[in-house]
C-alpha cells in the first residue's frame, strides 16, 4: 500500500466531507434521487445529518436552472414570521441577481426594466417590515367633513334665484388599529406569487426552485406554518419547493379546529428518502464501498479501498456509521490517518469500535443542537435503553414490539428521534421474537459510539442480516425486548412539563 496515495485520498475526503459550493464529495447514487429533484414537483428530501442532504440539494444548482438556496440553519434564531420574510429577501435578490447576470435581449425592454425595478423595491419593502414589531397598534386618523347654510334670493324681471352659503365643518377622529407581519405577508401573497411568475417568464424559464436546506431548524411548533405560506407561493406558479430536513424532527402539517395549515407527504410534497438503514445491511455495504472507491478516483488515489480492512474491520465500519454516508467517511479519515501514519497496521473490527467511541461526543453535541428542549428526555430515555441493552444484557440488539409502538406514542417518538440522531439504528422494521410469542417486533442497535470499549467483556455484539445456514435471523429475535411501559414510568419519573412533540411519520 502506498502511504502517499492513502494521504491523497484521506486528505480529499476531509476536505470535501461536508457539502457547500465550494466543496462536496462526488453524490453516490443508486436510488435515482438526482434525476428526481430536478423535475417540476416539490419535493422534501428526508435523512438523517450526514446522510446527503445538502450533496444533492446542491445538485439543483446549474446555470441552465433558476434556483434559490437558503440554508436554515442561519435563521435558527429568527422568529416566525420574520423568518419567512428573511427568506423572501433572499428569493427576490436572487432573482434581481439572476435577472442582471443573464443581461439578455429583454434586459433593455420595459418589461425587463419594470422586473428590476419591482424585484428591488419589494426586497425594499420586506427589509423595513423585518424591522418592525411583529404585532403592533398604529393610530389612524380619519376625517369626516360637514356644510352647513342657508337658501338667499333675489327677483329680476319677476323670476327668482337661490344661492346656498354656509360654513364647512370637520372633524377629525383617531383609532387605534392591530396591525401584524402576518397579516401583512397574507395580504401581498397575490403580489409576491405574480412577481415570481413574471420574472420566470422575462428570464424565459419555466421553474424557480426554492431550496430550504436544514428546514429542521425552524422551531417545531411553527414548521407547519412556515411551510405552508411557501407551499401557498407554489400555487399556479412555476415556483416548486425543494426542502431537506430530518423526518422526525420535522412536522410538516398540523390539523385542529376544522382547519389544516401544511402540507401532506405524498399529495402537497413527494418524500426522497436519503437513509440507508441497517435492515438492508447488503446495500449498505455496496453503497458504502462505492463511496470510497468514487471518493479515490476524485482523489486520483491508487489506493485499493479493500487492502485497508481487515477481517469484520469494513462489516464494523458500515455498522459504525449506522449508514449515514458522512459518520463513514468521518471514521474513515480517522482511521485512514493512523494507517498512514503507522499508529494501526490495518483497520479492524477494534480498530472501528476504538474511533466509533472516540467520536461519539459528537452526537451528543448534535442532539444538544438539534433537541433543544427535549434533550433531557431523549437522553433519560437513551440511558435507560442502554442500562437494559449494553448494562444489563450485554449485547447491541432489542426488540421492540409493534403494539407498544401505537399504544406509547410518546416513547415511540423517543425511539423515531434517537434514531434520527444516530444513536440508535433501525436493524429490521418487521420480525418476530424467539421463542416467537405472537407479536410483531421492530429491531435496533445501539450506536458503537455508546460502548464503554472497544473490547467490551462478555458481549455479544450482533450484525445486521447474520443468519444461519437456512436463512433464520434467529440471534436478532432473540434479543431482549424493550417494553415502552418501562420507558413511560421512567419518564414520569422525571417530574418534566415537557413532552415530546409528536409528529407525523411511522
Amino acid at each position: 500500500m502506498e502511504k502517499q496515495s492513502l494521504q491523497r485520498l484521506v486528505n480529499y475526503i476531509e476536505e470535501n466531507l461536508r457539502a457547500s459550493m465550494r466543496a462536496g464529495l462526488p453524490f453516490v447514487d443508486p436510488r435515482g434521487h438526482q434525476s428526481r429533484i430536478v423535475t417540476r414537483q416539490n419535493h422534501v428530501a428526508f435523512g438523517r445529518r450526514g446522510a446527503g442532504k445538502s450533496t444533492l440539494l446542491r445538485s439543483i444548482s446549474d446555470p441552465d436552472r433558476q434556483s434559490v438556496a437558503v440554508n436554515l440553519e442561519d435563521y435558527k434564531d429568527v422568529t416566525f414570521p420574520n423568518i419567512v420574510i428573511q427568506i423572501l429577501m433572499s428569493v427576490f435578490r436572487e432573482l434581481q441577481n439572476a435577472h442582471r447576470k443573464k443581461r439578455r435581449y429583454w434586459w433593455l425592454r420595459p418589461s425587463g426594466r419594470r422586473l428590476n425595478r419591482d424585484l428591488r423595491t419589494t426586497a425594499e419593502s420586506l427589509a423595513k417590515e423585518l424591522r418592525q414589531p411583529d404585532r403592533q397598534d398604529v393610530e389612524v386618523r380619519s376625517t369626516e367633513a360637514a356644510t352647513r347654510g342657508a337658501a338667499v334670493g333675489a327677483g329680476l324681471s319677476g323670476g327668482s334665484a337661490s344661492a346656498e352659503v354656509g360654513s364647512r365643518t370637520e372633524t377629525s377622529t383617531t383609532r387605534s388599529v392591530a396591525r401584524d407581519k402576518l397579516t401583512y405577508l397574507k395580504n401581498e401573497l397575490t403580489a409576491f406569487k405574480r412577481l415570481v411568475s413574471q420574472a420566470a417568464s422575462i428570464m424565459e424559464t419555466d421553474s424557480v426552485f426554492l431550496v430550504l436546506d436544514d428546514f429542521y431548524f425552524v422551531a417545531k411548533d411553527v414548521q407547519p406554518d412556515c411551510i405552508d405560506f411557501f407551499h401557498r407561493m407554489t400555487k399556479d406558479t412555476p415556483l416548486y419547493i425543494k426542502v431537506g430536513t430530518i423526518r422526525h424532527r420535522t412536522r410538516l402539517i398540523r390539523r385542529g379546529g376544522g382547519q389544516t395549515v401544511g402540507v401532506e407527504v405524498g399529495h402537497d410534497v413527494l418524500d426522497v428518502d436519503m437513509d440507508y438503514m441497517l435492515d438492508r445491511f447488503d446495500e449498505l455495504r455496496s453503497f458504502m464501498r462505492q463511496l470510497l472507491i468514487d471518493a479515490a478516483a476524485a482523489a486520483g488515489a491508487s489506493t485499493d479501498v479493500d487492502d485497508l480492512f481487515a477481517g469484520e474491520g469494513f462489516g464494523q465500519l458500515c455498522l459504525a456509521s449506522g449508514g449515514v454516508p458522512r459518520d463513514f467517511l468521518g471514521l474513515f479519515v480517522r482511521l485512514g490517518s493512523q494507517l498512514q501514519s503507522g499508529e494501526i497496521s490495518s483497520i479492524g473490527k477494534v480498530e472501528v469500535t476504538e474511533a466509533a467511541i472516540q467520536a461519539g461526543r459528537g452526537k451528543f453535541d448534535s442532539l444538544a443542537d438539534d433537541a433543544g428542549a427535549e434533550r433531557e428526555i431523549l437522553e433519560h430515555y437513551l440511558r435507560m435503553i442502554k442500562e437494559l441493552v449494553y448494562s444489563t444484557k450485554r449485547t447491541n440488539a432489542f426488540l421492540v414490539a409493534k403494539d407498544d409502538l401505537a399504544g406509547y406514542p410518546h416513547e415511540a417518538q423517543a425511539l423515531r428521534e434517537l434514531v434520527d440522531l444516530r444513536l440508535l439504528h433501525l436493524a429490521d422494521r418487521n420480525t418476530s421474537s424467539a421463542p416467537s410469542d405472537g407479536r410483531r417486533y421492530e429491531a435496533y442497535m445501539l450506536d458503537v459510539g455508546l460502548y464503554d470499549n472497544s473490547r467490551p467483556r462478555n458481549f455479544n455484539q450482533l450484525l445486521p442480516g447474520a443468519a444461519d445456514e437456512k436463512s433464520r435471523r434467529d440471534a436478532l429475535r432473540a434479543s431482549p425486548r424493550l417494553g415502552l411501559r418501562d420507558l413511560r414510568e421512567g419518564y414520569l419519573d422525571l417530574n418534566t412539563q415537557t413532552e415530546l412533540a409528536l409528529t407525523d411519520y411511522p
